[in-house]
C-alpha cells in the first residue's frame, strides 16, 4: 500500500476489462492527444498483459486508476543467441498525482515483475531534452543511455510532444546491474553540475542565458575526456512556449552532439543540476569507461 498526500494508493497489475478502459482514458488526459490516434487501446492492452507483458497500474481508495507501467516482451540479440527483454512502452500518471514519486514507484513494481519472469532487461525511449525524465531514468532507477534515434515515433501531434522532432534514447535497464540493484534499495547520493566539473568532467557547451532567462549553446566543443557533461534546458517546455526557434536549435544541437559522443563508444551514467535556483544548469553526464551490467 502507498499512501500519497492521506490518499492510500494500492500498486498492483491489472485485473478486470474495466481497468483497461480506464487506461486509454487516463493516456488521452496525461499527453493531451486531439485525436486519440495514438492511445494504446484496451484490447491491445490485455492482450499484451495476457501474453508476457507486464501491466502495473496505481489505484486510489475508489479502485480509479491514478498512473500505470505498461510493457510487452521482446528480444535482442547476444552473441549467439536472443535474450529477452521487457519493452516498456507507457508510464503514465494523472497531473494531480505527478510530483509524489508514483512514476519510481511504478517503475520499481515493474522491475520487481520483469525480474520474477527471469527477464534481467527493460528498454523504453524518452526524449533526451526532458530534464525530470532523465532524472528518474538515469539518477532515481539507474538506468543508462547509448543510442539516440531520430524522429522516432515522426510528427507527433500531442500537447506534450508537438513542434519538436520526435528525438528519443533507448533506455536500458540491466536489473542485476549493481547501481540498479542499488538503487531499488537506497535513493542514490546525487551530485551537482558544480561537483561533476570540479572532478574533471569535460563540459561540452558553453551555455548563456538571455534577458528572459531562457539558455542558448553559444559554444560547442569536441569531446575528449573520460567523463563529459551534456547540457540540455533544465526546462525545455519553457523555452518551447517562449521561443521555438530557440527549442529547435536545442534539438538539433545535441542531436549532433549525442550521436557524436555514443559513436565514439560514451554512455549517459547519470544527470546533474546545478546547485544554484536562477539559470540553472541542467546536463547528463556521459562516461567511456567499462560498464558492469551485472548477470544476463
Amino acid at each position: 500500500m502507498k499512501t500519497i498526500e492521506g490518499s492510500e494508493l494500492v500498486i498492483r497489475p491489472f485485473q478486470s476489462w474495466h481497468e483497461y478502459l480506464q487506461a486509454e482514458e487516463l493516456q488521452n488526459v496525461v499527453w493531451q492527444m486531439p485525436d486519440w490516434r495514438d492511445v494504446v487501446p484496451a484490447n491491445l492492452l490485455i492482450t499484451a498483459h495476457k501474453n508476457g507483458g507486464v501491466l502495473i497500474g496505481a489505484f486510489d481508495p475508489s479502485s480509479r486508476l491514478v498512473g500505470f507501467a505498461f510493457s510487452f516482451l521482446g528480444a535482442i540479440p547476444i552473441a549467439d543467441r536472443k535474450m529477452l527483454k521487457q519493452c516498456s512502452h507507457m508510464l503514465a500518471v494523472l497531473p494531480e498525482y505527478q510530483g509524489h514519486k508514483l512514476g519510481e514507484k511504478l517503475k520499481f513494481a515493474q522491475r520487481l515483475a520483469t525480474l520474477a519472469q527471469g527477464v534481467a532487461l527493460m528498454t523504453w525511449t524518452y526524449d533526451p531534452l526532458l530534464a525530470l525524465n532523465a532524472n528518474l531514468n538515469l539518477v532515481r532507477l539507474g538506468a543508462i543511455a547509448r543510442h539516440y534515434i531520430v524522429s522516432a515515433y515522426g510528427d507527433m501531434t500531442d500537447g506534450l510532444n508537438a513542434g519538436l522532432p520526435s528525438d528519443r534514447f533507448e533506455v536500458e535497464w540491466w536489473l542485476n546491474a549493481p547501481r540498479a540493484q542499488a538503487c531499488a534499495q537506497t535513493p542514490p547520493a546525487r551530485q551537482t553540475w558544480e561537483e561533476a566539473l570540479a572532478r574533471g568532467a569535460q563540459k561540452l557547451f558553453d551555455v548563456e542565458f538571455d534577458a528572459r532567462g531562457l539558455p542558448w549553446i553559444r559554444q560547442a566543443t569536441e569531446p575528449r575526456a573520460d567523463w563529459l557533461l551534456l547540457d540540455i534546458p533544465a526546462n525545455i517546455a519553457a523555452v518551447k512556449s517562449a521561443d521555438a526557434a530557440r527549442a529547435l536549435d536545442w534539438r538539433m544541437q545535441t542531436r549532433r552532439m549525442f550521436q557524436q559522443c555514443f559513436g565514439a563508444g560514451y554512455a549517459a551514467v547519470d544527470f546533474v543540476f546545478s546547485a544554484r535556483r536562477e539559470n540553472s544548469r541542467a546536463a547528463y553526464l556521459l562516461s567511456r569507461q567499462p560498464l558492469d551490467l551485472g548477470a544476463l
